[in-house]
């Protein structure tokens, strides 16, 4: 089996009650919770899992997992989504770990792609 040239590269839970879902995923699998208050809002890390929770803020999303894809290049990605017919849900935003999109397929599947700034 060959490695995938796109893999999972993060996991992030979208939620409409994060205090409840940190509860939840911690006594679940015994994750270590840590919360970090960014501009963007309140933000959940799970130890060094490579997942995270936040309150969902972006319109016409719905709550539920949303895996990140790593790309060599954020910006061409979303775009080449876009040309083939995928809504763009966030545009790309650059964090100190990398850059990241979310986008929505032409079927409704929401998907996010990732950056690392250690690729760029």
């Amino acid at each position: 089996m060959s490695t995938p040239t796109n893999p999972t590269a993060y996991t992030e839970l979208h939620t409409s009650d994060p205090a409840r879902a940190r509860a939840f995923y911690t006594e679940l699998f015994g994750w270590k919770a840590e919360e970090e208050h960014t501009p963007a809002g309140d933000y959940t890390t799970f130890g060094t899992l490579l997942a995270g929770l936040t309150e969902s803020r972006i319109p016409g999303f719905s709550v539920g997992w949303v895996p990140y894809f790593g790309v060599d290049d954020v910006k061409e990605a979303t775009a080449r989504a876009k040309k083939l017919g995928g809504e763009i849900l966030r545009d790309c935003v650059s964090i100190p770990p990398g850059t990241f999109s979310v986008v929505r397929d032409p079927t409704g599947a929401t998907v996010g792609l990732w950056q690392s700034s250690q690729s760029a």
